[in-house]
């Protein structure tokens, strides 16, 4: 029997949530099983599956992981440096692109250093494993800092994204975000289905959301379906960087 145990202070439980996320469906397949524990200042999960799964069940976990830990904890990192809390849509959108624009390689460096056969204690990982990424992650804070008065004029905000955007390839020349109760599908240009990419913040719109994935893709046109149709500020947002029509569907 292979056992795992993975933990999280409260505070940053949303990261411990995803983790949860991608494994406990990958669980019920292999008839695997869990059972969460927490108390007063940390919360546990705990999975356990038959040694004939065990390098799968590894693999799955240490993606998971890796996930919260290059990106998660580095929304937390530049949330608490640069006080963005609030329910600014540009600064939040701004963050979340900023800490997915590089992940590739802080995933590569973060797996360096994960040890999927120990006890998995993220928040040990982030204050004590991972110097050299954080140094990274100080660099790149020190310019945003240096330049904060970016956070406080959209226009600015918006101009900062263009200039982030022409340095991405683009990887379809149209999607369609389709927004339904609370939540989005990106279509490609083939009408399937798009992975989508989840900035692992606090707290996040599917607008938000939306935008990140778009964003990441860079289409030369976009077209949002939707009931109720997204906040101004998305779609502000999305007519200065990509050319969208929006189609209200009953």
């Amino acid at each position: 029997m292979y056992e795992s145990t993975v933990n999280i202070e409260k505070h940053n439980q949303h990261l411990l949530g995803y983790v949860k996320s991608r494994i406990v469906p990958y669980l019920a397949e292999i008839d695997g099983i869990s059972t969460e524990l927490e108390d007063n200042f940390r919360e546990y999960f705990t999975l356990a599956c038959s040694d004939t799964y065990r390098f799968q069940i590894q693999r799955c976990l240490s993606g998971a992981v890796v996930d919260a830990l290059s990106l998660g904890y580095k929304n937390v990192y530049f949330r608490n440096l640069l006080n963005i809390y609030g329910n600014n849509f540009y600064q939040n959108v701004l963050v979340n692109t900023v800490c997915i624009f590089d992940n590739e390689y802080d995933k590569q460096i973060v797996s360096k250093v994960l040890d999927a056969d120990q006890i998995l204690c993220l928040d040990g990982y982030y204050n004590f494993r991972m110097s050299a990424i954080k140094k990274k992650w100080q660099e790149i804070s020190k310019l945003v800092c240096e330049n904060d008065f970016i956070l406080s004029d959209n226009e600015l905000i918006v101009e900062f994204l263009q200039y982030l955007l022409e340095s991405l390839p683009s990887k379809e020349k149209e999607v369609s975000v389709s927004f339904d109760n609370d939540d989005f599908v990106i279509y490609g240009q083939n009408n399937e289905v798009l992975n989508k990419i989840n900035s692992l913040a606090k707290t996040s719109t599917p607008e938000e959301e939306a935008v990140l994935n778009v964003f990441c893709i860079k289409p030369s046109k976009v077209t949002v379906y939707y009931k109720t149709k997204p906040h101004n500020d998305f779609c502000t947002l999305m007519d200065k960087l990509f050319y969208t029509k929006y189609v209200k569907v009953n």
